[in-house]
């Protein structure tokens, strides 16, 4: 019932489930290794049964050119959905393929800055590339302003995540790059890194080279955190660092990216991307969650969980929805 609402919203109806299934079947197979030379000959001799073959094929290769920019945790999450039963991978790839475009092709357009303030509101995303070649891209519900001047490149974090590019700075005088939280500074040090405000702290992940994270009011206790490491800061210490990958930045190409992951904490990160109320019941918070799912729309996201979860979604209204057991 799961699949023909999604179908109702959102599918191309000239092609029957089964196909698709089947399309879906093809993607499981590809990302478990290379085919032999006989799977390649059984696919192409499928691509040619009919059209309807073909446009699935079609809607299949779309998805796949996606998934080439995951992650390999992202692409391990997505098998992971296949426990215990490798049907319910199949489900959620055939679901995936009736997805709105949006979430497969946007890209935002990136513009040369200085100076000045960019946002986002809630479910938006935005890239912008500074005067410094310096890439930042905002997530949902972002704000930041941003400074340059002769001694240094300045992003104030207002509210919500970034994502930091760095470039190397071509002034005479090579500026510091900085990224200031309520709680300090971040000091980029030719890297790649994310960096979220939350309420009483910073989260800081380093994807690429290093950062120095310094506390407000305790400068001594600052340290340098190398790629593939995440911490929480305070404006007096900086926590324990803790292995991170690139799946914590799946948001960067419209994607949330679970491995077991409890419902509550799916239904928390879903929700900053949605306007209104997204709640659940307790009876589904410990639900482990795994699998990648579009962030641009959410109700689809939604609609996915239902098809492959043990659990029902109730609209109250468009802005009050419940996640309740089956």
């Amino acid at each position: 019932m799961a699949q023909t609402a999604v179908r109702g919203a959102y599918a191309d109806t000239a092609i029957p489930d089964e196909i698709l299934n089947e399309a879906a079947t093809w993607l499981m197979e590809l990302h478990e290794g290379p085919l032999s030379p006989g799977q390649r000959m059984h696919l192409v001799q499928w691509r040619q049964r009919s059209p309807e073959h073909e446009r699935a094929w079609e809607k299949a290769s779309v998805l796949l050119e996606k998934f080439g920019t995951l992650p390999p945790s992202g692409i391990q999450a997505l098998k992971q959905t296949a426990l215990p039963e490798r049907r319910k991978a199949v489900k959620v790839l055939a679901a995936l393929m009736l997805a709105p475009a949006a979430w497969i092709t946007y890209r935002a357009v990136p513009w040369l800055s200085h100076e000045g303030r960019y946002d986002t509101a809630v479910g938006e995303r935005l890239d912008i590339v500074l005067g410094d070649g310096s890439n930042v891209s905002l997530n949902t519900n972002t704000q930041i302003d941003v400074s340059f001047s002769n001694t240094e490149r300045v992003v104030q974090l207002r509210r919500g995540e970034i994502m930091i590019t760095t470039a190397k700075d071509q002034a005479r005088s090579p500026r510091p790059f900085l990224v200031a939280v309520n709680e300090g500074k971040i000091r980029a040090l030719g890297t790649r890194f994310t960096v979220r405000q939350q309420e009483r702290s910073s989260q800081v992940a380093v994807f690429e080279g290093a950062v120095e994270i310094t506390p407000r009011d305790c400068p001594s206790a600052g340290t340098v955190m190398p790629a593939g490491k995440q911490s929480m800061f305070s404006a007096t210490q900086v926590g324990a660092a803790m292995p991170c990958d690139d799946a914590a930045a799946a948001w960067t190409s419209g994607m949330l990216i679970a491995d077991r992951m409890p419902m509550s904490q799916f239904i928390a990160e879903l929700s900053r991307y949605r306007s209104g109320s997204l709640q659940y019941d307790a009876e589904v918070a410990q639900l482990a969650v795994s699998g990648v799912f579009p962030l641009a729309d959410t109700g689809f996201t939604l609609s996915l969980l239902e098809q492959t979860m043990p659990v029902r979604i109730q609209y109250f209204t468009r802005y009050w929805v419940r996640v309740l057991p089956r």
